[in-house]
């Protein structure tokens, strides 16, 4: 994705290539009003309703992982304007939902800041492979 686009537009386009894959997947795709929820768009299919947050990823590793910031900004409404971050529980939203490479992922809510997927084998258990959070996988589960 081009580099010199503002943060806010490439997150659009991540929600919107997001909602893209989940119509294509037969899911009814509903978007909130307003920005005001912490979660970007709601999946029904079947009369189950999920809340999914979804957020851009960026290449680490040399391309053998991406890193997702599962994080989002508090503003202070004092005068000091000062920001918090906040990470997403499972009150937020049900899921987070990422599109790296033409692939699209979705893994449940870990309570950290930040949430890195593997590309190639890991060699520690506590790294995560992207394989396994696959959105066509995860949502035969749903």
């Amino acid at each position: 994705m081009n580099r010199d686009l503002n943060p806010s537009i490439i997150g659009q386009i991540t929600e919107l290539k997001c909602q893209l894959f989940l119509v294509e997947q037969g899911f009814n795709v509903l978007i909130p009003m307003g920005n005001h929820q912490k979660y970007d768009l709601v999946i029904e299919r079947n009369g189950k309703f999920t809340r999914i947050q979804v957020k851009h990823a960026s290449a680490q590793d040399d391309g053998k992982s991406f890193l997702v910031k599962t994080r989002y900004d508090v503003r202070d409404t004092s005068k000091s304007q000062r920001v918090r971050h906040e990470t997403y529980t499972l009150e937020d939203c049900d899921y987070i939902m990422t599109e790296f490479e033409n692939k699209f992922y979705i893994f449940p809510v870990f309570g950290t800041a930040e949430t890195k997927l593997w590309l190639t084998d890991v060699r520690l258990k506590t790294q995560r492979k992207a394989q396994d959070y696959l959105a066509e996988k995860t949502l035969q589960e749903l």
